[in-house]
């Protein structure tokens, strides 16, 4: 069955928002696994990045940069690729990110450290701007219907590749 790994890191819960939006638009997919991790926490990761089809990652803005946490995986991914430890060329890939005053960096960050690790993006990033609390409101519901729109998307990517779409 294909499969499709969400792994997310978040500040102030709005990232994990976004990315149990990704989840739910993917599980829309019949004929898709569908799983979801936090960077950082104690799994082993870097193993299941191969066993996927399809890999989005989400990450909120540090400093105009990704967190530590998918800053460390990143890196140890493309360690690994240079060793020829790591193969994830021809992979389905997707990002997601929120920002509150850089413009939105991260998603071109994440897009680009995907690229270099021959993750194929082939849908619409999806930035989210995190208002603050202004009004009570601090991600968009449209914002989480383009994150349900890419998980839709990605799920339908690699569930067509399997002939299960």
């Amino acid at each position: 069955m294909p499969k499709v790994i969400v792994i997310y890191d978040t500040l102030t819960g709005n990232t994990e928002k976004m990315a149990k939006a990704v989840v739910e638009g993917a599980k829309t997919v019949r004929g898709v696994e569908i799983e979801m991790l936090k960077a950082g926490t104690a799994f082993p990761l870097i193993s299941k990045l191969e066993l996927v089809d399809a890999i989005i990652l989400g990450s909120p803005s540090r400093y105009g940069s990704i967190t530590a946490n998918m800053r460390t995986l990143l890196t140890s991914a493309k360690e690994l690729k240079e060793a020829n430890k790591l193969n994830l060329s021809g992979k389905v890939g997707g990002a997601f990110g929120s920002y509150a005053w850089d413009g939105g960096w991260v998603i071109d960050k994440l897009e680009m450290d995907m690229k270099t690790l021959g993750i194929k993006i082939e849908v619409p990033v999806v930035s989210a701007v995190d208002k603050m609390g202004a009004m009570g409101v601090r991600i968009e519901e449209q914002d989480l219907l383009k994150c349900r729109e890419l998980g839709r998307i990605v799920a339908e990517k690699i569930a067509n590749k399997s002939g299960k779409g």
